[in-house]
């Protein structure tokens, strides 16, 4: 075991989404909001990790047609995760 302080990892930096990933999940958002019952009015979608969350919570949440809106964005997000490693 190391003497002194424990040190923070640095975690990496959230990815930026790009700007028509962005609007398709902000009308989703839009769309469903039974979905965001906790969403910050200011709250706003910048990274690919916000998309991600804008999908788990159509998924939980919504009906079929939220769920069927999830598939289509988690289509348009997967490729773009995948470039990150």
């Amino acid at each position: 075991m190391k003497d002194g302080p424990a040190t923070l990892q640095d975690s990496p930096a959230p990815t930026p989404a790009p700007p028509e990933l962005i609007e398709h999940a902000w009308s989703l958002v839009r769309q469903h909001p039974e979905c965001f019952w906790f969403w910050h009015p200011e709250a706003r979608i910048r990274h690919l990790e916000d998309v991600r969350l804008v999908v788990e919570h159509l998924r939980e949440y919504g009906g079929h047609q939220a769920w069927r809106e999830a598939q289509e964005l988690n289509r348009c997000l997967s490729p773009l995760f995948k470039r990150k490693y």
